[in-house]
């Protein structure tokens, strides 16, 4: 009989896992959520980008000692004994989870690590142990909110605690309520108007950046991303937090809004305007209104070559080389320009899809901004007027 517990090497770590092997599903994959404790081995690049953007943070902004993490959703623990291990500078993590089995596997991974002297071990609801530890004094350059499903019910504690120029790291896995595809749950939790739409993994990723400035904002907080992408099954934004009320409403206005969408023939524009029943200006069709969302840059060009340069010192990293290739896509992409799916231009013209790449070509022959986006391989982004775009996709 299988044992119920398995050791698995993650970066620098050897961490006490429950056994895959006892809970698959019937086609044989592993179904983390049926585990006495949550660990989903197929989050390593998740947890090993933490790392990287932690250690990022460490060597460009001095902050004053003790250099406090948190990580109130720690499951296993993985994630806090790979701070506390991996990352120069770290002084104490402050690991948490509810669930009594994962409390104990928590400590028992902190002792076989050998990190006892760094993480502190807690078990309580995330938001009341962020929100005590605040209320004590202590905050945090990086929060990490990592839970299963939603962040958004953590995000307001977690900018709260939150120290000035740290940076809160959220993941959400609702996919289907950020993206439009399940709308009546994505605007009620993330306070937005949602609908369909043919560019949704692009939507809910800048949603989900949008209520984090939202919610900064409420506090006199800016909230800025510094990198966020889309993997898959899921979303990741880590997220500079400074303090500053004229700055947090600059942000708002400029880099928050709705966008108008038409269906039919592929408009969309970024609009502050809320107008019922309005129409496509350019095909005449109804259109869209979701919002209000992020409409600036998904990452910062100066800090993303931070992370490319850092990412030779971490040769060991399990998703070293599909990390790079992220990282290198991030870099070569337009990301504060708008998405356009192509194959809703080419059912509006009524021809095949054309090559991404020929239509990218005849967008920057034009003059225009162009590139591909990691999001969706049918979506590109380009500054173009919509009449330039159906040429070049026709």
């Amino acid at each position: 009989m299988s044992e119920d517990y398995v050791v698995i090497e993650e970066g620098r770590a050897r961490i006490k896992v429950p056994n895959p092997a006892k809970y698959l599903r019937p086609d044989n994959v592993y179904e983390p959520a049926w585990a006495p404790v949550f660990y989903n081995p197929a989050q390593t690049m998740n947890r090993d980008v933490s790392v990287l953007v932690l250690t990022a943070l460490l060597n460009t902004q001095n902050f004053e000692k003790p250099v406090r993490v948190a990580d109130p959703f720690s499951g296993t623990g993985v994630r806090a004994v790979r701070y506390a291990i991996e990352v120069p500078g770290v002084d104490e993590v402050y690991a948490n989870d509810l669930d009594p089995n994962a409390f104990k596997l928590i400590q028992e991974n902190v002792r076989m690590n050998n990190v006892q002297g760094k993480v502190r071990v807690f078990r309580g609801d995330a938001n009341a142990i962020l929100y005590m530890l605040k209320s004590l004094g202590y905050t945090f350059v990086f929060v990490d909110i990592d839970p299963y499903g939603t962040p958004a019910p953590y995000v307001d504690a977690g900018i709260w605690s939150t120290r000035n120029h740290g940076i809160l790291a959220a993941t959400a896995t609702d996919t289907a309520p950020l993206s439009g595809s399940k709308y009546l749950a994505g605007s009620r939790r993330y306070d937005v108007k949602l609908l369909p739409n043919d560019v949704g993994v692009e939507v809910g990723l800048r949603v989900l950046l949008g209520f984090m400035a939202r919610r900064g904002a409420t506090r006199d907080r800016v909230v800025e991303p510094l990198l966020s992408f889309y993997s898959g099954h899921y979303y990741r934004v880590f997220a500079r937090v400074s303090k500053g009320a004229t700055k947090a409403s600059e942000v708002l206005s400029n880099q928050v809004s709705y966008l108008l969408i038409c269906d039919r023939c592929g408009f969309r524009t970024y609009t502050n305007k809320v107008v019922e029943g309005e129409v496509c200006s350019f095909c005449g069709g109804p259109v869209k209104l979701l919002g209000p969302l992020w409409r600036g840059e998904l990452v910062n060009t100066s800090f993303l070559k931070i992370l490319r340069d850092l990412l030779s010192r971490f040769s060991y990293l399990q998703s070293r080389d599909k990390l790079a290739k992220l990282l290198e896509f991030l870099a070569s992409e337009e990301t504060g320009l708008p998405a356009y799916n192509l194959v809703t231009l080419a059912r509006f013209l009524k021809t095949n899809l054309p090559p991404v790449k020929k239509v990218l070509e005849c967008l920057r022959k034009a003059g225009y901004r162009a590139s591909r986006t990691h999001v969706a391989p049918q979506y590109i982004r380009t500054d173009s007027d919509l009449e330039t775009l159906l040429k070049c996709v026709s």
